[in-house]
């Protein structure tokens, strides 16, 4: 199929593609659970399928964990979406089934917060699933996040890229190794932003890895996921993970 005729099928808003698998996203098991003090503080955890009362795993019998944060601009988003709800429960099913204990945390909005509350909701939604969820292995524990960095003329204190800029180098040093993943059609501002990140983040003595997706939009990656077309992304990241 042409790699926009495939775009514009994924982020059709009635999902078609999703619908016509929804049976199989809905068959994999889903529980919510809170960490947090406000009505807000949920996270969604979709478990791997067991065979032989086994998980589909390594060696230690304990799956890998992955906690998916949507992008939203801190204005919009939830674990599961309307007017469908298979948004983003898509790509919990696409993990877990092959073999990843999948956390998505919702998380507070503006303007409901002011900075740093919405990064203390990350930090405390990472920390209560590392000290709370026993079925995953926390030594195997993973991350994917949607976001956008921030203009590299125009950016305020708080926003990524400047947080960057002041972080101590000996800091960024230490951090795990991480991949930069964006759309070949990503709008400029925001292809620009992550090429600056990843630049910095490299130049202070951060690992980066720079990928970009054939045939993506912004939004279709996720989109993509448990669709059966433009998934290729979904399966770099499980071998990725798995080892």
């Amino acid at each position: 199929m042409d790699g926009r005729r495939r775009t514009k099928e994924i982020v059709d808003p009635t999902y078609p593609l999703l619908e016509a698998n929804c049976s199989v996203i809905e068959s994999i098991r889903r529980e919510t659970f809170t960490y947090g003090s406000s009505d807000v503080h949920k996270v969604c955890l979709v478990y791997p399928p067991f065979v032989e009362e086994k998980p589909l795993t390594g060696s230690d019998g304990l799956p890998p964990i992955l906690v998916f944060f949507y992008g939203g601009g801190l204005v919009r988003g939830s674990c599961s979406s309307p007017p469908s709800y298979l948004v983003h429960n898509n790509l919990g099913a696409f993990f877990a089934s092959r073999g990843i204990l999948v956390v998505i945390p919702d998380y507070r909005l503006v303007p409901g917060i002011t900075f740093p509350e919405g990064s203390e909701d990350v930090r405390d939604a990472i920390e209560w699933t590392i000290e709370n969820v026993a079925e995953g292995d926390s030594n195997r524990f993973y991350a994917i996040a949607q976001h956008y960095y921030g203009s590299a003329k125009k950016v305020s204190a708080n926003h990524p890229l400047s947080l960057l800029r002041r972080t101590d180098d000996s800091h960024i040093r230490s951090l795990p190794p991480v991949q930069n993943i964006m759309a070949d059609s990503e709008p400029r501002v925001i292809s620009t932003s992550m090429r600056t990140f990843a630049r910095e983040f490299r130049k202070r003595g951060g690992t980066v890895d720079e990928f970009v997706l054939e045939g993506h939009d912004h939004l279709s990656p996720i989109l993509a996921l448990s669709s059966g077309s433009g998934e290729d992304w979904g399966y770099d990241v499980v071998r990725w993970i798995m080892g």
